[in-house]
């Protein structure tokens, strides 16, 4: 009969490598979850990082394309601009000096003594006419008068008005006015003396 302590003696011997093998693996894979844990957590600051840039791209693209759409806006208008109002000397002018002193008609003021000075702006490809010219009225007369300018369709610009004096009799007042308009330069404009009406 083997006695206990060496029958254990015996087990133990025969269990001895399998529980250090089970102990190694043990330890071997809480290893593995601590190293994976902790490459899992880099990942996920990875991701994290990732994301964030992603997110400031998609504001930057956003805003990108708010400003090109800004821009193709305003580049559709500027040619709007050009197409509708800013026409050829040769298509509007007669039309301008004719609005300019119907509205002095319709004001009441009376109007005289016209000059037609230019200003060419090359970068602009536009050409600045100006209406110098002297009108007389009340000052009623003269504030309705400024108001159909500012208002007017024909896109005219009051540049200066200055009091030059005044009637001998009565409450009416003179001034000279420069009114200036915009033309797209070139395409044929042509001078004052072409122009019909052109005169005062």
């Amino acid at each position: 009969m083997i006695a206990p302590r060496s029958a254990w003696r015996s087990y133990l011997k025969f269990w001895l490598p399998a529980l250090i093998l089970v102990g190694m693996n043990l330890a071997v894979l809480s290893t593995y979850r601590f190293l994976l844990a902790g490459q899992t957590q880099l990942q996920a600051g990875r991701i994290e990082r990732r994301q964030a840039r992603v997110e400031e791209l998609e504001a930057e693209r956003i805003v990108l394309e708010e400003i090109v759409t800004e821009a193709q806006r305003n580049r559709e208008l500027v040619e709007r601009l050009y197409r509708e109002w800013l026409t050829p000397e040769s298509e509007r002018l007669t039309a301008v000096i004719a609005e300019v002193k119907n509205l002095a008609d319709m004001a009441g003021v009376e109007y005289s003594s016209f000059s037609y000075p230019d200003q060419v702006l090359k970068e602009q490809g536009l050409i600045k006419r100006s209406l110098v010219f002297s009108v007389e009225g009340s000052y009623l007369e003269l504030r309705s008068f400024i108001n159909l300018i500012e208002v007017s369709d024909l896109f005219l610009i009051l540049e200066s008005v200055r009091l030059t004096g005044g009637a001998q009799e009565g409450p009416r007042v003179r001034v000279s006015m420069t009114v200036s308009t915009l033309f797209v330069l070139g395409a044929s404009s042509q001078s004052l003396d072409e122009q019909p009406g052109a005169s005062s």
